[in-house]
């Protein structure tokens, strides 16, 4: 039975890695990760305690990159979970040391082909939409093509994360224009 400090590398390992496209990463974007972006660790500790992870075999490093090593993703971690490994004095062996990680460049699948034709067919869909209301916001407003996107386009920069139908619809919605019509086109 694994003790403790065990489960806790295992499950910080299971939540830094999950989710990487290649299941790597380097020393210094983990260690940023866990102190800037978790705000688990202060950075020198996020930096001591991965080469500590990787001194005792937890981490393996391949070409610049991490990957953890075999066994040790036996843990996920449960919602509000946070590691207590800071004041750690001593990291225990893994479970199990033998490589878990080969570096492979797969085929891309067929059905990996078809999702991105259609992601490039939605796309194309959605600038035909943008052009629809492009169109109607700028022949009921009286505003050439060039200004509804323009001031569409600022209106993104000042809100943010806004969609480009959103920032239109706001624009249209600031020229006394009918709603109604507009939101059936998307």
């Amino acid at each position: 039975m694994p003790d403790e400090i065990s489960v806790q590398i295992s499950k910080l390992l299971s939540s830094s890695f999950e989710n990487l496209p290649d299941s790597t990463i380097s020393r210094s974007n983990l260690a940023r990760m866990w102190s800037l972006e978790l705000q688990w660790f202060s950075p020198s500790k996020a930096t001591e305690l991965v080469d500590r992870l990787c001194d005792s075999g937890w981490l393996i490093e391949d070409s610049g990159s991490l990957y953890p090593c075999n066994g040790s993703l036996l843990h996920d971690p449960e919602l509000g979970w946070q590691p207590f490994l800071s004041r750690v004095t001593e990291i225990p062996a893994p479970p199990d040391r033998e490589i878990s990680y080969v570096r492979s460049s797969p085929e891309p699948r067929v059905v990996d082909i078809i999702e991105h034709v259609e992601e490039i067919n939605q796309t194309q869909t959605h600038s035909d939409l943008t052009k629809q209301i492009v169109s109607k916001v700028s022949s009921l407003s009286g505003l050439s093509s060039s200004e509804v996107i323009r001031r569409a386009e600022r209106k993104r920069r000042a809100l943010g994360p806004v969609s480009i139908h959103m920032a239109i619809l706001l624009l249209a919605r600031e020229q006394n224009l009918e709603m109604q019509d507009l939101i059936e086109i998307i």
